[in-house]
């Protein structure tokens, strides 16, 4: 692929690999330009919703996925402090408008892989790692994309379209000149994986918050490199605190034994310490320049939408994309993208991700006790819990996107 009649795609994680996929799949020409020479395995996002599933199903993904993921059918609100389950929801509520009535735990970078092995299927696809983007010249009637390779040379690539999937600190919106409001949360988050089985020790489900005014935590269960399945909690770390003294086996042990009911020490595999922040980018678009995923908007990991909703984003872009090429619209589609999915990214990722962990680190006794009440209350009621499991799973947010014109 020599001449400049594609689609860049900066960013090989799972939306930028997704994103290519979709396009390739259209026969769109496209070039996937990824900094890093393999698919990390750090532990990151670990959940596909109901929505999700369905959406990646067109592209051949989602029967692989099921193959090898953990079907999560419930998941558990949980009250250290009152030691009681506050609420469960059930995606079998779902089961009449979904073909996919549970979220599916599988990790990030098994997501990422499914769509590359895929996506190497069509003679259009391009996947160039080690390929690190520094600049970007946008022009009348296309993208030029400046890289750096690991032997310190560089090169520019041309293309139609830009599409930066390129994270939190994405060097495409930077470079496009677009701003990232928001802020960003008082305390860091840790993931700590162990084999230890919480679902045998005490009931838990595959996906658990635990709310406490001091210590609060989540408890995940994953399929783990061998498939011998590995729970991932999440432990929040203010930052007065050095990451050498979070990340130690003291400090670790520790947090176990405060939100958990069982004796550490417990046999650590992985640990990882990282900032969280609620942001999104004041425009989705600039010229022919896009964004998806993380590069367009970040959020805590607290009801794991961030990956998810921004498969949504690319798969959408990419039905835009794919409808230019065939001649069935102009860049006028580009436009609809950005208001069908930052208002999105606004009202239903943002305001969910901090609604949820505002519930579980709430102080104030009065206000726990009111919200506690009204998650049972939501849970207790059939039709609430149903539109409940409709924003959490983001199906609702999709319907609501597609009806924006």
């Amino acid at each position: 692929m020599d001449d400049s009649n594609r689609v860049i795609v900066v960013g090989g994680g799972p939306v930028g690999m997704i994103t290519g996929l979709a396009l390739a799949s259209e026969g769109v020409p496209v070039t996937v330009l990824e900094r890093l020479a393999g698919i990390p395995t750090d532990h990151r996002a670990s959940t596909l919703h109901p929505s999700t599933l369905a959406m990646l199903e067109p592209l051949g993904m989602t029967g692989e996925a099921l193959r090898r993921g953990l079907r999560s059918p419930r998941f558990q609100f949980r009250d250290r402090a009152g030691g009681e389950i506050v609420a469960e929801f059930d995606y079998a509520l779902l089961a009449g408008e979904t073909p996919f009535p549970f979220a599916l735990q599988l990790e990030q970078h098994k997501t990422t892989g499914i769509a590359e092995a895929r996506a190497r299927r069509f003679d259009c696809f391009d996947l160039r790692r080690e390929h690190e983007v520094v600049d970007l010249r946008l022009t009348a009637d296309g993208v030029e994309v400046e890289f750096g390779l690991p032997d310190g040379s560089t090169g520019v690539l041309a293309g139609r379209y830009l599409i930066g999937c390129d994270g939190g600190r994405s060097a495409v919106r930077k470079a496009a000149g677009i701003d990232f409001p928001g802020f960003t949360w008082e305390e860091r988050f840790i993931i700590v994986s162990t084999r230890f089985d919480f679902g045998a020790a005490n009931g838990y489900r595959y996906r658990n918050y635990i709310a406490h005014p001091d210590q609060w935590c989540a408890i995940i269960k994953v399929p783990g490199e061998r498939d011998e399945g590995v729970w991932r909690a999440l432990f929040p770390a203010f930052t007065d605190q050095p990451d050498a003294e979070v990340l130690a086996d003291e400090w670790i042990q520790a947090r176990f034994a405060e939100c958990l009911p069982y004796d550490p020490p417990y046999e650590i595999e992985h640990r990882n310490l990282y900032a969280i922040h609620q942001r999104v980018a004041a425009s989705f678009r600039r010229g022919r320049a896009m964004l998806a995923g993380d590069a367009a908007h970040v959020n805590n990991p607290v009801g794991g939408m961030g990956m998810n909703s921004g498969i949504h984003d690319g798969l959408n872009l990419a039905g835009k994309l794919a409808a230019i090429w065939r001649g069935d619209g102009d860049d006028d589609l580009l436009d609809l993208y950005d208001r069908q999915r930052r208002p999105m990214a606004e009202k239903y990722v943002q305001a969910q991700s901090i609604r949820n962990k505002e519930m579980l680190g709430e102080r104030d006794p009065d206000i726990r006790r009111r919200r506690f009440d009204e998650l049972r209350r939501t849970a207790d009621d059939p039709g609430a819990a149903r539109a409940y499991l409709r924003r959490s799973s983001l199906i609702a947010m999709v319907e609501e996107a597609d009806a924006i014109t």
